[in-house]
Parts: C-alpha cells; sequence; structure tokens
C-alpha cells in the first residue's frame, strides 16, 4: 500500500506543480520543503484550487440564480447563460458541459486521497481525508441540483447524476437515483464531520462546514428535525456572528477570512485571480454591474424583487442594489404594465414634482391618467401612492424616487452583492453558504415541526438584522402565512447567492416571472414555470453521452 501511495503521490505532485490552472494563492502553496511531508495536504490544496475554475462557480451561480425570479436582463446576449436565463434548455450548452467534465475531473483526483488514504494514521491525515469527503459531497450535491429533480418529487425513482466512487479508471457507473445521491450525500458528510477536528478557516471545510451543508441538504430533503439538528450544531458551535449595520452593507467587500458570517467561501486572491481583462468583463459580478467601467451591467434586480425589498424603506439591503441616478433631485414615479395574453411587461414611468405633501404628474403626462396628482392611500400603516390610467381604467400602485438611466427602457440598478472584494471591481470570493442561511434553514425546519414560536425568533433574527420590523402570527403580511414570510425573507436576505430557483421549486412551487425582462423575448417563453415541468433541470451535454462507455438516459 505505501508503494502504491508513494506512485500516486508523486503522480499527483507533479500534476499539480506543473498546472498553471492551479498556481494561484491560497490554495497551492506547494515548495520543496512541504512536498515530502504534506503531499497529501498539497494535493487537497489543488482539489480546493479547482473550485476556482471560472466556469465550476459561473456555472453553478448561473443556473441557480438565473433561472429564479430575483433577475430581469436587460437585452438579448449571444452569451449560452441565456439559455439558462430563458430555461431554452441546450444539449451542447458549454456551462453545464463544463460543470459536468470538471466535476468528474475533480472527483477523480478526490476519490485517489479517499482509496489511498486510511483513518486513524493521524489527525493531521484524518482531517485532509475528512476535507476530500466534504469536498466530493459538496461536488454531487451542486452537480445533482443542475442534472436531477428536487428531492421532494419522486427521488426513488428519478434519476440524478453518476456516483463515481471509486478510483477505477473502468468504473463507469450509470445514474443513480435522486434519493441514492442525496444518500451518498449525506453519507459523505457525516464522515466528513467524523474526522475533521482541525478549526480551519471559512476557505477550508471544517466540521462546522459539514455541519451546515448538513443542515441545508436535510432541508431540501424534507427532513425538518435533522435540519434543525445541524443548524443548532452550526449556531451554538459560536464560531460564528452575524455582520452588523454598515459592515454587514459591505459583505462582498470583505475576504473570507476576516468575515465572522462566512462558513465556507472560495478564496479569490487580489493581484492573482484578479488581475486582467478577462476577469474584469467576465467574473459573475460583471454581468450585474459595471463598475469602475469594468464589467457589463446587463442584468437588474426584477421588478417583483424590489417590490419585496422596498416594503421597507429602513431595510439594510438596500445597499447591495445601487440605483443609477439620471439628474439627482428629479424624481419619476415608475410602474409596471403588463399583458398576460401577449406575455408582454414593461416598465412606464412619468416625471413628477413634489408640491407640498403632494406629488404631480408633469403636463406632457397628465393627461394619460385619471389625475394629474398621485394618489395615495394607507395600508397597515404604510402610504402607498397609485395611478389610474385613462386607457384601461386599471389602478396601478408606482414607486416615487429619483429618475434613474435606463438601457432599452429597463431603469438601470446595479447589483453589488458579488464585486468590490478589496474594492477591487469584480473581485469577490464565492460564498457558498453562511450563518444567516442556517438561520433561515432553522425557521423552515421549525416551522414544519409546528413550533411556529422558534420559527418566528429565527426569522426575527434576521429581519432585526436588517433593520426592519419583527414579525409576530398576529402581523403576518395579509393572505401570506408564516412559511411564505420565511421564504421571503430567504429570497431577500440570500438573493444573488444562487439560492433562488431552489428554493422555489424544492417547496413545490410555481415560478412566475410575469414581469419586465428579455426572458419573454423570443420563442419559446415560460411566463409561469411549474416545479413538475422539464425544463427545470438542464440535459446532460450530449458530448458526455456520446463519449461515456456505458449508456447515460438524457434527461426528458
Amino acid at each position: 500500500m505505501k508503494t502504491l501511495l508513494k506512485s500516486f503521490l508523486f503522480m499527483m505532485a507533479f500534476l499539480l506543480l506543473n498546472s498553471c490552472d492551479l498556481e494561484r494563492l491560497p490554495y497551492d502553496e506547494i515548495t520543496n520543503e512541504n512536498m515530502d511531508a504534506n503531499s497529501l495536504e498539497t494535493i487537497t490544496l489543488g482539489n480546493y484550487a479547482k473550485l476556482k475554475e471560472e466556469y465550476y462557480y459561473k456555472t453553478i451561480h448561473y443556473v441557480n440564480e438565473f433561472g429564479g425570479d430575483n433577475v430581469s436582463l436587460s437585452g438579448t446576449t449571444s452569451d449560452l447563460f441565456y439559455n439558462l436565463y430563458t430555461f431554452r434548455r441546450s444539449r451542447d450548452n458549454y456551462y453545464p458541459g463544463r460543470v459536468w467534465k470538471f466535476t468528474y475531473q475533480t472527483i477523480a483526483s478526490v476519490n485517489n486521497i479517499i482509496q489511498e488514504l486510511g483513518e486513524g494514521e493521524s489527525e493531521v491525515l484524518d482531517q485532509v481525508l475528512g476535507e476530500n469527503y466534504f469536498l466530493r459531497g459538496f461536488l454531487y450535491f451542486n452537480l445533482c441540483n443542475i442534472f436531477g429533480r428536487p428531492y421532494a418529487q419522486s427521488p426513488e425513482t428519478n434519476l440524478g447524476i453518476p456516483l463515481k466512487l471509486t478510483a477505477d479508471l473502468d468504473d463507469f457507473p450509470t445514474r443513480a437515483t435522486v434519493k441514492e445521491v442525496y444518500d451518498q450525500i449525506v453519507k459523505d458528510l457525516l464522515k466528513a464531520a467524523s474526522l475533521m477536528g482541525s478549526e480551519k478557516t471559512n476557505i477550508y471545510a471544517s466540521k462546522e462546514v459539514a455541519y451546515a451543508y448538513l443542515s441545508r441538504i436535510y432541508l431540501y430533503m424534507g427532513e425538518w428535525a435533522k435540519a434543525k439538528e445541524y443548524a443548532d450544531l452550526v449556531i451554538d458551535s459560536g464560531r460564528y456572528t452575524l455582520l452588523r449595520g454598515d459592515t454587514y452593507q459591505k459583505y462582498p467587500r470583505h475576504v473570507p477570512e476576516s468575515n465572522t458570517e462566512t462558513i465556507f467561501a472560495i478564496r479569490m486572491v487580489k493581484d492573482k485571480d484578479f488581475q486582467d481583462y478577462h476577469m474584469a468583463w467576465y467574473s459573475v459580478g460583471s454581468v450585474y454591474a459595471k463598475i469602475n467601467e469594468n464589467g457589463w451591467g446587463e442584468m437588474y434586480p426584477s421588478s417583483t424583487y424590489m417590490e419585496l425589498l422596498n416594503e421597507n424603506e429602513s431595510d439594510l439591503r438596500h445597499a447591495f442594489v445601487v440605483d443609477q441616478v439620471k439628474a439627482p433631485g428629479v424624481l419619476w414615479m415608475l410602474y409596471v404594465v403588463g399583458n398576460e395574453s401577449t406575455n408582454t411587461y414593461t416598465y412606464e414611468h412619468a416625471t413628477v414634482t413634489k408640491e407640498g405633501d403632494e406629488y404631480v404628474i408633469d403636463a406632457a403626462s397628465a393627461a394619460l391618467y385619471t389625475s394629474d396628482i398621485v394618489q395615495k392611500e394607507t395600508d397597515n400603516g404604510k402610504i402607498r401612492y397609485y395611478v389610474t390610467k385613462k386607457s384601461d381604467s386599471k389602478k396601478y400602485y408606482v414607486k416615487i424616487e429619483e429618475a434613474l438611466e435606463d438601457r432599452n427602457g429597463f431603469p438601470i440598478r446595479f447589483i453589488y452583492k458579488v464585486s468590490l472584494q478589496e474594492d477591487q471591481s469584480h473581485l469577490y470570493s464565492p460564498v457558498y453558504i453562511r450563518l444567516a442561511e442556517i438561520y433561515l434553514n432553522r425557521a423552515e425546519a421549525n416551522y414544519h415541526l409546528g413550533n411556529d414560536a422558534a420559527a418566528l425568533s429565527d426569522l426575527n433574527v434576521i429581519r432585526e438584522r436588517a433593520n426592519i420590523p419583527e414579525l409576530t402570527l398576529s402581523t403576518l403580511p395579509a393572505g401570506k402565512d408564516l412559511l411564505e414570510c420565511i421564504l421571503d425573507e430567504r429570497r431577500l436576505e440570500l438573493a444573488w447567492e444562487g439560492h433562488r430557483k431552489l428554493d422555489i421549486f424544492r417547496n413545490g412551487f410555481t415560478l412566475d416571472r410575469r414581469y419586465p425582462g428579455t426572458h419573454l423575448s423570443g420563442s419559446p417563453v415560460f411566463p409561469v414555470v411549474q416545479p413538475t415541468a422539464d425544463i427545470v433541470v438542464e440535459y446532460i451535454p450530449q458530448a458526455e453521452l456520446d463519449a461515456y462507455p456505458t449508456e447515460l438516459i438524457q434527461n426528458p
């Protein structure tokens, strides 16, 4: 065994040392001094470094965020993320294709470590082994979310992904069921937690990172008691604290190691991972914002997301949305006009002037409305403004704000949630899991366990941190139950972090995208998507099907 291990270590170390893709700090600090003593750790650092590959973290983000209802693209594009955004699946889309290939390449390295390293040799090596078990569970979880149906939908029969669990080059498993995949993920994470004893920084796996993922995965599986149990372990560990105030509003600017809320992130390094034109224009954040003339800035918050955010002007999360004001002090009223029969939804606006306690519509537009004064009403103590159009006699609720620049008729609101680390325009270390989610996981689990008081308590932890009023069972918004309030908070808190699509479909909800955006341009269009629709999951890349030695069944 030692001879085999020595040969394996030499081969892997050689590959790592000669791979320009991995010559980036902090995961691949390989030196002659530590090669012999720490070879397994060195290879494990290489496995982490692979998670920095552009098309891995971008695809995870694009599939899970662009397929939700938090975003609105202001134009069409030839980039194949447009297919992910519009649900127009393709068997040769390079985003799913590359994440499929990348995942199994990385798992091959992870499986070699797991196969060659036995348990109990030392605490250090047990930690290394545990980290690789975690990485395998992490990789399979992300991949199954792309190619497998939500767990709530017949997991015993729906197909997930092939579970490659050996280092045997001739082992080509067929697709396991979604249940089998999730069971293996849980098994890997439990094994990881049992082996890891070191309190490493949050850019590496640890026992608490495994617990955090178990909380999320059990939530997806509907195993509420276990979701709560592992959320408790993370929260009660005391290792993490919620950021507050201005520090919270600058969340993406902090490096992960100095962020007490981040549980697990993949570290991107200034002047290493962000040093050229490509990264400035093709990182995740570049589609959301143009900063210092870097980036496209063409994907904006959806109108429905903004409606939810605007329910509380005091919400600290407004800081993640940066309005591009056209002329300071010039006001407009903004609203959405929709036609369900034609699937057309557009923004309309008119300039208004504040006169005393009233807003007066400019003369050029006033003739379109039944009054030249913006009307108002009080709802639960909040003032709501509206106009009635003469053309259809409909009442439209409006947002009065400073007039914004627009692109193709879309008001420009840049999203800064995944940019500006260390004040570099689009440098960002992808945050895969953080403490706020764990509180929301526990709130949702407690709701399903019938413990409304505990669910409200955790929900209000997040609301209080966001500087918005706490809720009680008697003050829930009209027409919403406690679960909907928890999911609304999850939508606000975790926006643009790759959760929304998964949260909608795992709960059996319909995705409603009847709002302005180019997802309703071209053909076919999907203004609503049922959780059981075929398009909820991506096709397995055709090239992978063709090359696979055994049969893989394609998604319908």
